[in-house]
C-alpha cells in the first residue's frame, strides 16, 4: 500500500520455506523442452517479493490472515482436521503438493477456496508482472508479450504541473475547505471552489507522479497508483476491486471511457430519491463541462485487436450501430495508439486526467495540494465539522497535521470515504451502506491471429443492446479490457502448474479480453476493523449471478461471430469453448452455455471484478433511506460534505467518471451556499 499504518510483520524462515514451496507448485520447474518451462517461481525471487509485500504492504489484518494461511498448510494438525491425513505441505513430493492446492481450489470450504485464491492471484501475478533491473522478465518473449515501448517520455507542460506543499514537520493550517481525495469528484469541488475565490487546500492519501514519472511496469505502478497497492478486494476475497490513488485518483489509471448519464437513470434518482434538478438544464449543463474540460472526443477511439472483434462481432450477428453497439468516445489527447500501459499512468500526457486538468486550474487559483497525505478523521464538534487530522510521510518520517476548515469534504472513493467517516464517528444509518460494484467478469476469446490484449487504445467499443433486458435496466454492458500478464495470469484458470504455462504460451497473445459489467440489484457494505482500515463485504444475489451467466452467453456468441477459435472464462473449473483451433460451431456454443449454466456464479469458483466502487455514503432526501443529503452534506454533521462516487443513490449504469464529476460539480455549487451562509 505504501503509506501509513501498513504494520511491518517479519516472516519466520519456515514460514518463507512454506512460501517458496507454494509459489513453486503454482509456477513449476516442469517437462517442456525450453527454459520458460524449466524455470520456477523461485528461480524469479517470487517467494521473497511475495514475502516482502506480506511485511511491508498488506494491512495489517490482511497480512496476519495471509500468515495464518501459510501456518496452516504447514501444520499436521490443521491438515488432519482440513484433509484427514496429518501432513506437512513442505514435506509433500511436488505432485502431492499441485493436488493438495487443487482440493483447496475445488473445497466446499469457502475458507479454504479463498486461502487457495489469496496465494494463486499473489505469486502468478508476480511470476509475470515482475522485472529485473533491466526492466525485462525471462517469461515475456515465450508468452509473446513485448513490454515496455522504451518510447522518452514526453515532458509534463510546466503550466499543468503541481507544486505540493512541503511539510517538513507536524503543523497546524487553517482554510476554507479541506478536501480528501484528488480524483474524479474532489478535484472537481477543489477548483470550482478555487476559482470562486475560496481558501481550498486538497489532501491526496498516494503520490504525486507524472509523465517523467510514470514507469511502463506493470508491478510497480500498480503498488503506486492503486488502493492497498492493487490487492484489495472483499474480505473473503470474492472480488478483486480496483480502485486509483496518487493525483488524479482513478481518472489517472482508468481507460478514458466516457459515457454521459443516461436520462433514464437520473430520473430514477429525482423521482424515488428525491435529489431534485439533476433531469434539469443546470445538471446537464455541468456534463457539458465537464465534458469540455475533460477534453473528450472520438479521435482516440481507434479500435485495436481487443476492441475490434466486439464491434466485428456485433456487426455480424446484425446488431445496430449507434445503439445496441457504438464507438465510446475517450479524454484523451495526442495517444496515437501508443496507451499500452493507459492502466498505469500516461508517458505522453496524453490522457487528460484530473492530474493535468482540473489539479492545475485549482492550483492556479489558489488551492493547495499535499500528496503522500492520510486524512486520519474528520474533526467534528458539536455535530458541525471544522476540519481534519492527517498524516503525512516527508523524509522517511511521519508528520501530523491538523487543519482547521469552514467546510470538509471526503472525495476518497467508494471504499475510503465510509472509512473516513466511521473512523470520525459519524453515526449516520447508512455510512457504508449499499455499496455498489458494476460486477464485473471476464470472457476471452482465441483468435487465429495475435490480438495483443495490452496493445493500444484500452476501451473504444461498448455494446448496449442488454442494458433493459426486463424494463428495469437491471442488465448488463460489454466493453473490452486491456490485459498485461500479471492481471492476465492471476484471472485465468489454474488447473496445473503446466496447464497454466500452456495457456500461457499458448493463448494470452491471441486472447481478446473482454468484460461484463452489471447494473446490479445487490449491494455490500463498508465497514471498518479495530485499526480503523477499510473492511468489504459484497453479497451477490440470484438474480444478479444469473444476469451475469447471460451476459457471458452473449459475449461468447459476439466473439465467435468475430472468427474465435476458442472462448474462455475465469472459472476454476475450465469453462471452455473450441479447440483453439479452428472456428466455433453452434454445438461449440451449446456446450459452453452448458457448461456455464452448471458452473454459475459462486465465491472464489471464479474471478469476479470491481472498477466502479459506489454509492457507499448514498444521497436522499430522506435520512432514513441515506446518509447525505441531496445537496451533498450529510444529514447528521454540519459542513461535511460527499464529494465522491459514494453519493450515488444506485448505479449509473454507465462507467461512471463523468457522472461522478458532474455530480461533484453540483455539490461544489451548494458548498459555496453553505460558505455564504456563515
Amino acid at each position: 500500500m505504501g503509506t501509513h499504518g501498513t504494520g511491518a510483520l517479519e516472516l519466520a524462515q519456515t514460514e518463507r520455506q512454506v512460501l517458496r514451496d507454494v509459489c513453486d507448485t503454482f509456477f513449476p520447474s516442469v517437462e517442456g523442452g525450453s527454459p520458460f518451462y524449466e524455470r520456477s517461481a523461485s528461480e524469479l525471487s517470487v517467494d521473497s517479493m511475495l514475502a516482502d509485500a506480506v511485511e511491508h504492504s498488506l494491512q495489517p489484518a490482511n497480512a496476519k490472515d495471509f500468515r495464518r494461511i501459510l501456518s496452516v498448510v504447514d501444520s499436521p494438525l490443521y491438515n488432519l482436521v482440513l484433509t484427514g491425513r496429518p501432513v506437512r505441505f513442505s514435506t509433500l513430493s511436488p505432485p502431492a503438493r499441485e493436488r493438495y492446492l487443487q482440493a483447496w481450489r475445488d473445497s466446499p470450504l469457502a475458507l479454504k477456496r479463498t486461502a487457495f485464491q489469496a496465494l494463486k492471484r499473489l505469486t502468478l501475478f508476480l511470476v509475470y508482472a515482475s522485472v529485473d533491473d533491466a526492466g525485462g522478465n525471462p517469461n515475456w518473449g515465450a508468452i509473446g508479450y513485448s513490454g515496455a515501448s522504451h518510447d522518452p517520455p514526453v515532458q509534463t507542460p510546466e503550466s499543468l504541473r503541481l507544486n505540493p506543499l512541503s511539510i517538513g514537520a507536524d503543523a497546524k493550517l487553517s482554510c476554507d475547505v479541506v478536501v480528501a481525495g484528488s480524483g474524479a469528484g474532489g478535484s472537481v469541488v477543489a477548483n470550482e471552489l478555487a476559482s470562486a475565490g475560496y481558501d481550498v487546500i486538497v489532501l491526496e492519501q498516494g503520490p504525486y507522479e507524472t509523465s517523467e514519472t510514470f514507469k511502463q511496469n506493470e508491478m510497480r505502478m500498480m503498488q503506486k497508483l492503486f488502493q492497498q497497492s492493487g490487492t484489495a478486494a472483499t474480505g473473503d476475497l470474492s472480488f478483486v476491486l480496483l480502485a486509483g490513488r496518487g493525483a488524479g485518483g482513478g481518472t489517472t489509471v482508468n481507460w478514458n471511457t466516457c459515457l454521459r448519464p443516461p436520462a433514464r437513470i437520473l430520473s430514477e434518482w429525482e423521482e424515488e430519491f428525491g435529489i431534485k434538478g439533476v433531469t434539469g438544464q443546470e445538471f446537464s449543463a455541468y456534463v457539458d463541462e465537464v465534458w469540455r474540460n475533460m477534453k473528450v472526443n472520438d479521435a482516440e477511439s481507434q479500435r485495436n485487436g481487443n476492441n475490434g472483434v466486439l464491434w466485428d462481432g456485433c456487426r455480424a450477428l446484425g446488431y445496430r450501430e449507434g445503439s445496441d453497439y457504438h464507438v465510446i468516445e475517450r479524454n484523451a489527447v495526442g495517444c496515437d495508439q501508443r496507451c499500452d500501459y493507459c492502466t498505469y499512468g500516461c508517458i505522453y500526457a496524453a490522457k487528460q486526467s484530473t492530474a493535468l486538468t482540473y489539479l492545475p486550474s485549482a492550483q492556479a487559483k489558489g488551492a493547495r495540494l499535499a500528496f503522500d497525505t492520510r486524512v486520519d478523521r474528520v474533526i467534528i464538534e458539536g455535530g458541525v465539522a471544522k476540519g481534519v487530522v492527517a498524516s503525512c510521510e516527508s523524509g522517511g518520517k511521519i508528520r501530523h497535521i491538523e487543519i482547521a476548515a469552514r467546510a470538509v469534504v471526503a472525495a476518497c472513493g467508494g471504499i475510503e470515504t465510509p472509512a473516513l467517516l466511521l473512523r470520525s464517528g459519524v453515526k449516520d444509518k447508512g455510512i457504508g451502506d449499499y455499496l455498489r460494484l458494476d460486477p464485473t467478469v471476464a470472457v476471452g476469446g482465441i483468435f487465429e491471429r495475435p490480438i495483443d490484449p495490452w496493445k493500444g487504445p484500452p476501451q473504444t467499443v461498448a455494446v448496449w443492446k442488454f442494458i433493459d433486458l426486463d424494463g428495469t435496466y437491471h442488465g448488463f454492458w460489454v466493453e473490452a479490457a486491456p490485459a498485461h500478464p500479471g492481471l492476465f495470469a492471476l484471472s485465468i484458470p489454474w488447473v496445473s502448474g503446466k496447464q497454466h504455462k500452456d495457456f500461457m504460451k499458448d493463448y494470452y497473445a491471441r486472447s481478446s479480453a473482454s468484460i461484463v459489467l452489471l447494473r446490479e440489484r445487490s449491494h455490500g457494505r463498508v465497514a471498518i476493523d479495530k485499526e480503523g482500515y477499510a473492511k468489504v463485504s459484497y453479497d451477490l444475489g440470484r438474480e444478479d449471478r444469473e444476469t451475469l451467466v447471460r451476459g457471458m452467453e452473449e459475449t461468447a456468441k459476439i466473439l465467435a461471430a468475430a472468427g474465435a477459435v476458442g472462448i474462455w472464462t475465469t472459472h476454476n473449473d475450465q469453462v471452455f469453448a473450441g479447440d483453439g483451433k479452428d472456428r466455433l460451431k453452434p454445438g461449440d456454443l451449446d456446450s459452453f452455455d452448458a457448461s456455464l449454466r452448471r458452473a454459475g456464479v459462486e465465491y472464489n469458483r471464479m474471478m469476479l471484478y470491481s472498477a466502479h466502487l459506489m454509492g457507499s455514503c448514498r444521497m436522499s432526501a430522506d435520512p432514513a433511506s441515506g446518509p447525505t443529503s441531496p445537496s451533498g452534506e450529510l444529514h447528521s454533521v454540519r459542513n461535511l460534505f460527499v464529494g465522491d462516487a459514494c453519493v450515488f443513490p444506485t448505479t449509473p449504469a454507465v462507467n461512471p467518471m463523468i457522472s461522478i464529476m458532474a455530480m461533484a460539480r453540483r455539490t461544489a455549487e451548494s458548498i459555496k451556499l453553505s460558505l455564504k451562509g456563515h
